[in-house]
């Protein structure tokens, strides 16, 4: 029983400082965004250097390899 109101007690402490702070709500959007941001440069990399060539070609002959 005294575990019980131990574990009530570090809840509650939690959920009155998650209160305080104002939680991390819309922190997510930003997250989400900075991947998206991320990808983006990661791909105008690839195409500006034309890798992109270079992959799809790969791409086509291993997929000729798998059918042929």
């Amino acid at each position: 029983m005294q575990n019980f109101k131990l574990l009530k007690s570090i809840v509650e402490r939690q959920d009155r400082l998650r209160t305080v702070r104002g939680g991390d709500e819309g922190q997510t959007v930003f997250e989400y965004l900075g991947i998206i941001v991320i990808i983006a440069l990661i791909i105008g990399a690839i195409i500006g250097t034309g890798l992109a060539n270079t992959i799809a070609n790969a791409i086509t002959a291993a997929l000729a390899d798998i059918t042929g």
